[in-house]
């Protein structure tokens, strides 16, 4: 096998370009659905926080079906509400 250092270097090149993309598009692949759960925290935080006041945060939440359950705090006080279109929350208890 006689391959002169240009053509090797040649080949590291091509083979550096064709592979980059790919994993810039992997990595973008992952940062996007990180993206999306964020945007999806942040959407259901502000809409607690316009149906109760800016003094509730929210502790956790979760999806199932079209119903969203989720654990809020406010000065100390938690409470579980839900809701079914993330505009009308209902308080279910007290934690």
């Amino acid at each position: 096998m006689n391959i002169k250092r240009r053509d090797f270097v040649k080949g590291c090149a091509a083979a550096c370009v064709l592979l980059v993309p790919g994993i810039a598009s992997a990595a973008k692949g992952q940062s996007a659905n990180n993206a999306a759960a964020s945007v999806a925290d942040s959407h259901i935080e502000k809409s607690i926080k316009a149906s109760f006041g800016g003094g509730f945060s929210v502790q956790s939440h979760t999806q199932s079906g079209q119903l969203t359950h989720a654990d809020i705090e406010h000065f100390g006080n938690r409470y579980a509400v839900t809701s079914t279109d993330l505009l009308d929350w209902k308080i279910v208890g007290s934690l």
